[in-house]
C-alpha cells in the first residue's frame, strides 16, 4: 500500500510506503486538521498524525479490507469505514473498531447535518441508519441495480447513488422517498447573487404562518450562523447572510450550505463565499 501527496499542486509528489504489499483504496483528511489522514485498502488501514511523515496501523477489530472512510464532521473520533464484511465504527480515532452492521460495503457517507445518520452502499443496495449503526434499514425502491459502487449526499436535499449496471439515482432526502423523473421538493430556496463575496439573500415562500429555521453549515457540518428562527407569516421573504458567523466575524472563502426546514419539511442549497 502506497499513498502520495503533493504541496505544490501536483507538479512534484512525495509517495510514503504504508506496506510493502497491497492497494490503497480510500482516503479520509481530518476535517479539523489536515496533518491527521486516514488510508484504507489491502490489507488495512493506516493513519498519519503528522501529514504522512510516519503512518501507523489502526485496525484492532477490522477483518478485512477497507474501501471506504467517513470522517464525522462534528467529532473526528467517530470514524466509518466499509469493508466486504460490513460498516465498521471508531469512537476513538481508529484505536479500536466495532461492527455495525451491513456486508459487501463499498461505500459510506454521513449526514453532516445529522451526523447519527449514515448511509452504506453494499453488493444489496443502499441502507440507512439514523442512530450511528445501532441498526440498518434497506432504501432500495426503485432501484433496478442493487449493487451499489458510490454513494454521494447534498446535504438536506439528495442522496446520490451509483450502480454496477444501471447508472446514477437520487433519493430525496425532503420527503424522505425514491425520486421519480421531474419530481421536486415542496419548497425552493434560492441564494443570490451566488458566489458570493459579502452579501447574499436566500430567497423563499411560505403558504401560511409556520416555524422557520435557516441555518448556515460549513463545509464538514458545523454550524455557522442561525439565520431565522421563528414564525413568520404566509407570502415572499428575504433573509439577508453578510457573510459573518455568530460571533460576527467574516467566515474565510469557500463552500457553505444554507438549510430551510420550513414547518415539517426541509430543502438546502450551496453556496460559494469568495475572497
Amino acid at each position: 500500500m502506497w499513498v502520495s501527496k503533493t504541496t505544490n499542486s501536483g507538479t512534484s509528489w512525495v509517495r510514503y510506503m504504508l506496506n510493502s504489499t497491497g492497494y490503497t483504496y480510500a482516503l479520509a483528511v481530518d476535517p479539523t486538521n489536515s496533518n491527521v489522514v486516514y488510508a484504507g485498502g489491502n490489507p488495512s488501514l493506516y493513519k498519519t498524525v503528522n501529514g504522512g511523515t510516519n503512518w501507523n496501523e489502526c485496525a484492532i477489530g477490522l477483518v478485512d479490507w477497507v474501501y471506504d472512510i467517513a470522517i464525522d464532521p462534528t467529532n473526528t473520533s467517530v470514524i466509518y469505514v466499509g469493508t466486504d464484511h460490513g460498516v465498521y465504527k471508531t469512537t476513538n480515532g481508529g484505536a479500536l473498531w466495532t461492527p455495525t452492521g451491513c456486508a459487501g460495503v463499498s461505500s459510506v457517507v454521513i449526514d453532516p447535518l445529522d451526523t447519527d445518520c449514515v448511509y452504506a452502499g453494499t453488493q444489496t443496495g443502499v441502507y440507512k441508519t439514523t442512530n450511528g449503526g445501532g441498526n440498518w434499514t434497506v432504501m432500495n425502491d426503485s432501484l433496478d441495480d442493487t449493487y451499489i459502487t458510490s454513494l454521494g449526499i447534498y446535504p438536506g436535499t439528495y442522496l446520490y447513488c451509483g450502480t454496477g449496471e444501471a447508472g446514477m439515482y437520487r433519493w430525496s432526502l425532503q420527503v424522505g422517498v425514491e425520486e421519480t423523473r421531474g419530481q421536486r421538493s415542496a419548497i425552493d430556496l434560492i441564494v443570490k447573487p451566488n458566489p458570493m463575496k459579502n452579501n447574499a439573500v436566500l430567497y423563499f415562500s411560505t403558504s401560511g404562518a409556520v416555524s422557520i429555521s435557516l441555518v448556515v453549515y460549513n463545509i464538514v457540518g458545523k454550524k455557522v450562523r442561525t439565520l431565522v428562527e421563528q414564525t413568520l407569516a404566509q407570502g415572499q421573504h428575504g433573509i439577508l447572510w453578510d457573510g459573518k458567523d455568530e460571533h460576527g466575524l467574516s467566515v474565510p472563502s469557500g463552500v457553505y450550505f444554507s438549510h430551510l426546514k420550513v414547518g415539517q419539511q426541509n430543502t438546502a442549497c450551496q453556496m460559494i463565499v469568495l475572497e
